[in-house]
């Protein structure tokens, strides 16, 4: 079973993904967490550098071999991109986009990858390619602009308990649209 922790960067993936790694392998489960950024970097799976951006473009074909490679039952995949490995499962993650606005600052992004991401959050990309690419009845979509790792935890356990879809409940364009420049 692969599940895919995505949303914008700043949302609280990584964090969310330790909690529930540790949960899941706590009760026995097979499984392995895959922090997507850090594997692209360290095992070369990307096309090429954006410079700009200070990103990689992702090789999907040699991510996915990676992903094969792991020999665990079940992998949570960490990552803004994780949606488009034909998940399982897919976790949205949702956060304001002046706390996602605040958490890239301090984590020193450009002003142009700083405004594409609260764009990004602003416009539910995450969410909208996820339901593009994907069976819809596999997306769950949570805030947490206010809950602690724990709580999105036990919303996320329950979710892949009783594979009840949830999402579209989250905008931000009323309160928020003068954060695009």
């Amino acid at each position: 079973m692969l599940i895919a922790i995505t949303g914008t960067p700043g949302v609280g993936k990584s964090t969310v993904s330790k909690f529930l790694f540790e949960k899941l392998k706590s009760s026995g489960k097979d499984i392995a967490c895959i922090n997507i950024t850090e594997v692209v970097s360290k095992e070369g799976l990307y096309l090429e550098k954006d410079i700009e951006m200070d990103s990689y473009v992702v090789d999907f074909d040699k991510l996915n071999e990676y992903i094969q490679s792991v020999g665990t039952k079940d992998i949570l995949l960490d990552g803004h991109v994780s949606h488009y490995l034909n998940p399982d499962y897919i976790i949205v993650l949702r956060a304001n986009p002046l706390l996602i606005k605040n958490r890239l600052e301090s984590r020193n992004y450009n002003s142009e990858k700083l405004n594409e991401n609260v764009e990004a959050e602003l416009l539910d990309v995450c969410l909208v390619e996820s339901i593009e690419r994907n069976d819809e009845s596999m997306i769950f979509e949570i805030e947490c602009s206010e809950k602690d790792p724990e709580k999105i935890v036990n919303e996320i356990l329950m979710f892949l308990d009783s594979k009840n879809p949830e999402y579209g409940n989250v905008s931000w364009l009323e309160d928020y649209f003068y954060l695009i420049e």
